[in-house]
This record gives structure tokens, sequence and C-alpha cells, in this order.
């Protein structure tokens, strides 16, 4: 009785391989597969290192590949190629920023049309203000504070300190002197370049070579922020936050 549940269960495995093997055949060598492959070099973007010296680094940039295999359900369903359907593998650089908390990162990459500012907030009025504007652009944003948020329902990601606060999730300087605090707390650093006024024309002069911006507005040029992010979005900036740079 054994042998004979034995046998069967054998025969049940052998014959899912069989089906696998088959639908994988199949599979391979249909023809929406195949123009899937012959494009995906198309869209393969190659990784880039992160750049990192004895004191300092600059976040390298996420690669990407095609999924072949979840493209081709997708697109199974129209039984046509298109391209809106096909699904990415990130492929992480080789060179990480991770756990390099003694180091400062001083700026983004300059192979990416991407832009980090970062908002320094002196009060509530101007914390609500701004994140009026974010939302309204639908675009988020880290903040320089000296006081806690709750950052709920905002477009605000990360509050950084110039004084490792233990509310903070990461440092900012504006120097490459790093605050012993950060490193025992395992928080990153990054080096600010601080904007006080003529936002715009300031801005234009530091985007070739990718600083991270801290603007400071007041209560009565807030709205400034408004022209800044029209027209950077008209100049195909992406923008990001902390967690998107240490993700790389």
């Amino acid at each position: 009785m054994k042998r004979k549940i034995f046998i069967t269960f054998l025969l049940f495995i052998f014959s899912l391989i069989y089906l696998y093997k088959g639908v994988y055949f199949i599979q391979e060598n249909d023809a929406l597969m195949q123009e899937i492959k012959e494009k995906q070099g198309n869209y393969y973007i190659e990784p880039v290192d992160a750049i990192i010296t004895n004191h300092t680094m600059i976040p390298g940039i996420n690669g990407r590949k095609v999924n072949l295999q979840k493209s081709y359900q997708k697109m199974k369903k129209v039984k046509h190629f298109q391209e809106s359907m096909l699904v990415f593998d990130k492929i992480k650089p080789s060179k990480l920023l991770e756990n390099h908390y003694n180091k400062v990162i001083i700026s983004l990459n300059k192979s990416q049309n991407t832009i980090y500012l970062i908002l320094n907030i002196s009060n509530e009025y101007l914390f609500n203000s701004l994140n009026k504007i974010l939302i309204s652009q639908n675009i988020y944003s880290d903040i320089l504070a000296n006081k806690q948020y709750n950052l709920d329902n905002t477009n605000y990601n990360n509050i950084l300190s110039t004084i490792p606060y233990f509310f903070t999730n990461y440092c900012l300087s504006y120097n490459l002197n790093i605050n012993s605090d950060c490193i025992k707390n395992h928080l990153y650093t990054f080096l600010g370049y601080p904007i006080n006024n003529n936002f715009l024309n300031n801005l234009k002069n530091n985007l070739d070579n990718k600083r991270i911006i801290v603007l400071s507005f007041n209560e009565n040029n807030y709205q400034e922020l408004n022209v800044i992010i029209k027209y950077l979005k008209n100049n195909n900036y992406s923008f990001t936050t902390a967690d998107r740079i240490i993700d790389k």
C-alpha cells in the first residue's frame, strides 16, 4: 500500500515537472516573449557606483532591467507588446553609501537630472504654508527644523538638524565636520548649501554642481517656492529626499 502511494506521489511530481517544462517551452518560444527579449536592451540602464573618499561621499544611481516573466504575463492579456506594461527590476550599484556614517554626503550624482531641496522651517506658520505648496505641486521634500513636527499627512518625508536632536532622521552640516553624536547614533550627514534670498537666480547658479540646497524662507517670501518648483519641473528635474538617496 505504501509503495503504491509512493509511486502515485512520484507520478504526480513528474507530471507537474512535465507540465512546467511544457508551459515554459511554449512561453519562451512565444512571439510576444521573443519581442520583449529583443527590445529589453533598449530599456536597460547601467547602475552608477557611489564615489567614496576618506571624508566625503557622492551617492550612486540605481540601474534597471526588464523583468521578462512579469512583463510577459501583463502583455499576454492584450496579446501584443506595449511599452507601458513593461515591468522593471532595480539594479543596485556595487558600491553603496551604506554604513559610512563618518563621511559627509557632499552632493548628488551628476549623472542624473535630480535635485535635493531641504526647506528650513522656523515656525508652525511656515510649516503649514510650505506644505500646502508641496501638496499643490505634488512634490515631497525634507525639512530642517529645531523642533519635532508630526509629518503624517504632509509632503515632508524627514526632519534634519544641524544638531542631532533625538527626533531627527539625518544630520546636516554646512562644512565637512560631522557631529560625533551623528556617528554614534548612525545618522548620515549631508552637506547643505544655504540660499536665503534671490532664490531662483542662486538656485540656477548651483544646479550643475548638484549641491544639496537648503532654502530658508520667511512669511513674506515663502510663495517663491512655487516659482522654484515650476522652473525645475519645466527643466525636467526630478525631486529626491534623503531616504531615496541613502537607498542607493
